[in-house]
């Protein structure tokens, strides 16, 4: 079924996920957009119910800044993609994955995003720890210009 296994998106969660962000970065957070449908554009917040987040923050790992969308269901599931120019990851939670040999806590490494690698993040709630783990993970490599760092730490959070 996919990312949510049929559960609603949960807006909270993600509210939760960017006012994190926010606290951890400073003003390394440039911006930040919300995604209200599938497909839509991003755009500034209008006070409804959102899909997805995208924050801008800087510096990226190789370029001068990159981006997260970030995604929770109300099942737990939850998706950070990061971008930046030539380089994307994401971590996810994907209960879907249980009845398959792939892992429900996983990530998509540079270069290989069709592999299902274990998550090196070893929670699942709430939305601000997870948060600061995927920050943990992405900051090493940013602060290393290293994108083989992500996903290389244990004790996340």
């Amino acid at each position: 079924m996919g990312m949510g296994n049929g559960a609603p998106i949960d807006s909270d969660a993600i509210d939760e996920s960017v006012e994190q962000v926010r606290r951890q970065l400073g003003d390394g957070v440039v911006d930040v957009r919300f995604r209200y449908g599938k497909g839509q554009p991003f755009t500034r917040r209008d006070g409804a119910d959102v899909r997805a987040a995208r924050v801008t923050v800087t510096p990226g790992i190789h370029e001068r800044g990159g981006y997260f969308d970030i995604q929770w269901w109300e099942n737990g599931d939850y998706k950070y993609h990061y971008r930046e120019a030539g380089l994307e990851f994401r971590f996810g939670r994907e209960a879907a994955n249980e009845a398959t040999p792939k892992p429900v806590r996983h990530f998509h490494p540079p270069r290989d995003l069709d592999a299902h690698r274990r998550s090196r993040i070893g929670i699942e709630r709430p939305p601000e720890l997870v948060t600061i783990a995927v920050l943990k993970t992405w900051w090493t490599a940013v602060e290393n210009g290293d994108e083989t760092l992500v996903n290389a730490q244990d004790g996340l959070p």
